[in-house]
Order: structure tokens, then sequence, then C-alpha cells
């Protein structure tokens, strides 16, 4: 009886170290929805908007509790709600496939492959399809960081010189509260030729003390290129403010 009990133990034990930390279906990108204004041009209804992004991963596999491949799915729009017809401008298709490890309780790498378009009809049409590597940081309790790179084949009769825009990196820094509850990243994007930089900045405050899933009041600014594919090449500076969810787990950008 005794043996039984130390082997039911110990079945428990590998059972438990084999378990994903990831749930099947969660977030995975941060998701928000927010309106807000060009801060380099005149406010009016041709330079307000809203932008809303989803983002959602499904677990596929556990292997053996130290890896975990997803299938991932994100959308990101803007829409000129305010003016007269309401029009999107444009909605960005992003599908993909990662693999995630967590080496040590303060690393974890990502390998990915995705696609990205916005489903246009040329010469509108803009598609980027790339192979994708990140690697997550917390070295500190009220502190992550990230960076991440992507190198693959866009539709070069559409995008001219995409790298140059969007360029190939991202780096990242959250200093956040112990639960989560208040958080401010910095996201620094060079271009290729690091002649140029495209900047983000945003601050999250979680309504509720605990839980990931409750909604945050959000503001966040951006710089630079690349925000949308359509406009990939066209310098932009907006603020706005509005919900949104957070993945403390997997926060990519």
């Amino acid at each position: 009886m005794t043996t039984l009990s130390v082997s039911a133990k110990g079945a428990e034990g590998v059972a438990a170290k084999s378990k994903s930390e990831y749930p099947v279906l969660g977030l995975w990108k941060h998701g928000y929805i927010a309106t807000g204004f060009a801060t380099n041009k005149p406010v009016s209804q041709y330079t307000s908007d809203v932008k809303f992004q989803l983002s959602v991963a499904l677990r596929l596999w556990n292997i053996k509790g130290k890896a975990d491949i997803f299938a991932t799915y994100s959308q990101r729009s803007i829409w000129d709600i305010y003016q007269e017809s309401c029009p999107f401008r444009e909605t960005a298709y992003n599908p993909g496939v990662w693999v995630a490890w967590r080496i040590n309780p303060q690393v974890r790498m990502l390998f990915g492959i995705e696609h990205e378009s916005n489903g246009l009809d040329n010469p509108t049409s803009r598609s980027f399809n790339y192979a994708t590597a990140a690697c997550l940081y917390e070295p500190l309790p009220h502190w992550r960081f990230g960076a991440r790179a992507w190198y693959g084949y866009y539709d070069r009769e559409n995008i001219s010189r995409y790298f140059h825009y969007r360029g190939v990196m991202q780096l990242w820094g959250t200093f956040h509260t112990l639960n989560d509850r208040i958080s401010v990243t910095a996201l620094v994007n060079p271009t290729v030729t690091f002649a140029k930089y495209n900047v983000q900045v945003e601050a999250s405050w979680r309504m509720a003390k605990r839980g990931d899933w409750l909604p945050c009041l959000f503001v966040q600014y951006c710089y630079g290129y690349g925000e949308t594919m359509i406009d990939y090449n066209r310098r932009t500076s907006k603020i706005r403010i509005g919900i949104s969810l957070m993945n403390n787990k997997l926060n990519l950008y």
C-alpha cells in the first residue's frame, strides 16, 4: 500500500510538471479598442479615428511541460468612425503558428511563422510572409523586457522598401506593479538602416485588483512609420485612449 501511495504521488508530480502554464484558448498580443487624434495635425474628423486589435491563441500541444505549440490569429483595424460614412481605412489579418519555450523562470523563447495582409485589391494590396523569433526576459519583479526580430518575403510590386520603414526588429520594456494592476511600456522599432525609429508608449490601469481578463483603462502614443500596412511609408503621430485586455504571460507587439 505504501509503494502504491508513493507511486501515485510520483505520478501526480510528473503530471504537474508536464502541465502547461498557458490556457487552451487565451490572449496572444495585447487586445484593445481606443480612439484618438493626430498630434502633428489640426484635430478634425479626418485626423481622428478608432484603432482596435483582437488577438487570440489556441494551444495545440504541450511537449513534456517544456514547450507549447500555438495557432494564433490577430486582427488590427483603423476605423475612420468620425467621417460621414464611417469607413474602415484598413484591417490587417495576421494568422501564425508559434512555439514557446520557458528556458528558466526568467526567460522565454518564441519562434513563429506568420502571414500578414490587408485583404485589399491592387494597388493598395499589402502582404508579408515571414519567420520571427522573440525573447521575453523578466529579471526583476517589477520589470519585463522583450526583443523580437523578423524576416521574410513581401509583395515588392505594391510595397517598396518595406523594411526601410517597418524595420526588422522591436525592443520593449515594461514596468508594472506586482499585481499587474498598473503597467507602462515603451517600445522602439528601428528601421533597417537605423536612420529612423518608430516609437510606441502605452500605459494601462486595471480597474479591478485581480484577473488578467478584466478590462484596463488604456492610453497609447504612436510615432513613426508602419502603424498600418496601407500607409507603411507615411509618418504618423497619434495619441489614443480606450479599454484594453492584457496577456501578462505572453505579451507580444
